[in-house]
């Protein structure tokens, strides 16, 4: 992406770095760089060094973008124009401005979903991709749990990616979960496969949060079953296999927490009532979401088939960039009601 915005803006504007792949080489690098230093020295100088070359990162996308739409209107002009290109690379440094701010919105959505089996209405609130980090720090938690509680949820179900993996998480930055005015479940997603699982369960096992490894637990009559994210899981298992070994049949309301919106089939053949997911951020940058449909047909929001339920939330936190355009920093509340 360096490489093709420097040539179209040498080419269009008419200049040239001296030295331009070294440069080209290190400015690329800088998140590299920036994501050791973080994870080695924390504090106010590597966090800032993060922010930055993780803003670059989102900027540099959106200069790409730009350059590949003057790319695509090139073949119909006579000549560059530098108006245009010059006009299309403001528009994305003022979408960025833009997407800075809006990442540090929060926001409540809300769906109504029947469940087969349920005796009684529940409130539960979902959270995913928090991503406790360089970026989103205990105060940011903070704001979540506040927003989570005025939810009133009877439960709170956390399906994956609470680590984020940019530094090393302790119970102290993860502490305000313990805030929450109901009981809380977590499931791990691939970031928590990247911190380690080990580690993952000890800071977890000091806060009162319940961890479900490929587990159930039962909470007023509905079986909450969270399992590992595939790329957690060893070779040869699927989630099909995983839910056999645990008696999953449908004869009492289950909701399962699985991060990877996949897989739903095996979860509704199952008797999955309603199956939670994050992990696609729903893009977090446009146009970054056109690309992400390309792997998971459901990116966003509540889908029914077979009379069961699937919830991908488009994420609580951010990832690498502090960005977000065309997507929001969502907490869900699910209100749960009997099926006629």
């Amino acid at each position: 992406m360096h490489l093709y915005v420097y040539a179209s803006a040498a080419r269009v504007f008419d200049f040239s770095w001296p030295y331009e792949y070294w440069v080209i080489a290190a400015v690329a690098s800088l998140y590299l760089f920036a994501s050791a230093s973080a994870r080695r020295w924390q504090g106010v100088i590597s966090d800032s060094f993060y922010f930055a070359a993780a803003t670059w990162v989102g900027v540099l996308w959106l200069f790409f973008s730009a350059t590949v739409v003057y790319g695509a209107i090139t073949p119909f002009l006579s000549t560059d124009s530098v108006m245009l290109y010059a006009s299309l690379l403001g528009l994305a440094l003022l979408l960025s401005i833009g997407a800075l701010i809006n990442a540090r919105r929060l926001v409540v959505r809300e769906y109504t979903i029947p469940l087969q089996g349920l005796s009684s209405p529940m409130r539960v609130a979902h959270l995913t991709d928090i991503h406790v980090g360089t970026i989103n720090q205990k105060k940011f938690i903070e704001r979540v749990v506040r927003l989570t509680n005025e939810t009133k949820p009877d439960v709170v179900l956390i399906t994956g990616d609470l680590f984020d993996g940019s530094v090393l998480i302790d119970e102290s930055m993860l502490q305000p979960l313990n805030d929450l005015v109901a009981p809380v479940y977590f499931s791990t997603g691939n970031h928590e496969g990247y911190e380690g699982l080990d580690h993952v369960r000890e800071t977890m096992s000091r806060l009162d949060v319940t961890l479900l490894e490929n587990a159930v637990a039962d909470f007023r009559g509905v079986r909450i079953v969270g399992v590992h994210d595939r790329q957690s899981l060893p070779r040869g298992t699927t989630l099909d296999s995983i839910l056999g070994s645990l008696s999953i049949d449908g004869t009492k309301p289950t909701i399962l927490m699985y991060h990877t919106p996949v897989e739903w089939l095996s979860a509704r053949t199952r008797g999955v009532g309603l199956m939670l997911s994050g992990h696609t951020h729903n893009g977090q940058i446009f146009p970054f979401t056109l690309l992400v449909k390309l792997f998971f047909r459901q990116i966003k929001g509540l889908y029914k088939k077979d009379g069961k339920y699937l919830h991908v939330s488009p994420g609580t936190g951010t990832w690498g960039p502090p960005m977000r355009l065309g997507s929001t920093n969502q907490v869900t509340l699910l209100t749960l009601v009997p099926s006629e």
